[in-house]
């Protein structure tokens, strides 16, 4: 029996257990790898395609070789990490395929059966698009990114000669029937404690919405009861129909791609201005624009780093809200992560439908983040350019979840107080935050934050059921 609206919509309160799939069986067999949960690799290649004219045929047959041989369903990723886990067995290669909605319409798909989005549909590169956004034109981004991509393929693995060996196989392959416009290498940074960080030096991917069974478990082992915040989301936040699946649990994403170059040098100066400007130190002052200290403490529980041995498991920074923060005097407004999870902040605005009908609307925008970092490999260095984060995520709707987050929560400066100024982090364009003048007090100090990440072009994608993959080549041209 195919899973129902109800079944899409609800969370489950122990979460999806892959090991004991029950009716979700068939959709973990067909669903693609790394949207519930993340692969786990730790080098990353990216290849942005563009098929070549008169191609389609080969295309196809190329796709659907492509799929049998490495693209990794939710399910196989999920066996080989429990092997990972007990025997400290490689699954090796992992692999997934995301077509763009030229791509789609280069594979002769037609019109009604290629997924619906507006945004996915327009593309990134759309001026409409670009301004609801504030992007550069997409002129100015990385010529790579100039060009409309038809596919997107991530391929991963531990062993990074292991990894470039298939690299060049596939590229090899991929010389007759398509260009490659863009490659990408990825890579998970980590500070000294194993944390995986981004190049600014914070923990990256602390707040993150769950849907399996052991990743509910070892958040609720370390926030016990979930009662400032509920990590766990509902299929439907993430999950929509795949048109062309050939089971009835025939699920897809869609997937959000920006490369974000962080200028390091420039973040560490305008934290050290900061500081002085507030006569805080360095430390605290990092932290009030990322809204934690760089180990992941949040700013608005404590002003120090947490000393705690379980600092190394994200899910113990993940248990608050701002209910004893409300006038953000100790975690302002702007902050990053403020910004794109406001955890409630809109029910406390005059006009608004009530704390716990905000709180509902809010979590509908969440998105799951699966980025990587590109460039310098040194913590201790800080680049200018060349280096930052590859900023991947799912989600079910683009225009409702990150394009609402970029252009209504991170860019307005009235958002969620009025003046209160953009993400100092991601807003566009730059603008002037009001910062705590006296920590714990009430007077504040404006002050603007130079934006220290610029946009470097980026594109929407689908991820396809692997059902619809592999039988592409039997797809009628």
């Amino acid at each position: 029996m195919a899973l129902t609206e109800e079944d899409l919509k609800t969370i489950p309160e122990d979460g999806i257990d892959p090991e004991n799939p029950g009716k979700y069986q068939t959709l973990l067999k067909d669903l693609q790898g790394n949207i519930l949960n993340g692969h786990g690799r730790d080098h990353i290649v990216h290849l942005f395609l563009q098929f070549k004219s008169g191609q389609v045929n080969a295309v196809k047959r190329w796709i659907q070789n492509f799929a049998q041989k490495y693209v990794k369903s939710a399910e196989q990723q999920s066996n080989e990490a429990r092997e990972y886990r007990t025997k400290k067995i490689s699954g090796g290669i992992f692999a997934s395929l995301y077509l763009s909605c030229q791509g789609y319409e280069y594979l002769e798909i037609e019109p009604w059966k290629i997924p619906g989005d507006q945004p996915f549909r327009l593309g990134m590169q759309n001026l409409d698009i670009k301004s609801f956004l504030g992007d550069p034109a997409p002129t100015d981004w990385e010529p790579g990114f100039q060009q409309k991509a038809d596919a997107l393929l991530l391929i991963a693995d531990d062993n990074l000669t292991d990894l470039s060996k298939v690299i060049e196989d596939i590229c090899l392959e991929l010389s007759q029937i398509s260009k490659i416009l863009h490659r990408e290498n990825g890579f998970i940074l980590r500070n000294a404690q194993k944390q995986i960080i981004e190049h600014f030096g914070y923990v990256d991917g602390v707040s993150q919405p769950l849907f399996l069974k052991r990743n509910i478990a070892g958040a609720k082992a370390n926030n016990s009861d979930f009662s400032k915040w509920d990590p766990r989301a509902p299929l439907n936040a993430i999950l929509v129909k795949d048109p062309n699946g050939k089971t009835e649990d025939s699920y897809g994403s869609y997937l959000v791609c920006r490369k974000l170059e962080q200028d390091v040098q420039k973040f560490r100066e305008e934290v050290r201005n900061l500081a002085k400007k507030l006569g805080i130190n360095e430390t605290l002052a990092g932290a009030l624009v990322v809204g934690r200290f760089e180990d992941g403490t949040p700013v608005t529980l404590s002003d120090l780093p947490s000393q705690s041995s379980t600092s190394t498991n994200y899910n113990y920074f993940n248990n608050f809200n701002y209910d004893l923060d409300p006038e953000a005097t100790r975690c302002p407004f702007h902050t990053h992560i403020r910004k794109v999870n406001p955890r409630g902040d809109t029910g406390r605005v005059e006009s608004s439908p009530g704390f716990d009908e905000a709180l509902r609307v809010e979590r509908r925008h969440r998105i799951a983040r699966r980025s990587v970092s590109f460039g310098e490999q040194d913590c201790s260095k800080e680049p200018t350019t060349g280096s930052g984060l590859l900023f991947l995520c799912f989600q079910a709707d683009i225009e409702n979840q990150f394009n609402f987050i970029q252009s209504r929560w991170a860019n307005p400066k009235h958002f969620v107080q009025v003046n209160a100024g953009p993400d100092p982090l991601i807003g566009q364009p730059e603008g002037i935050q009001k910062w705590p003048k006296e920590w714990g007090g009430s007077k504040t100090e404006e002050y603007g934050f130079k934006l220290p990440v610029k946009m470097k072009g980026g594109g929407y994608f689908f991820a396809p059921s692997l059902s619809f993959l592999k039988n592409l080549a039997r797809t009628k041209s």
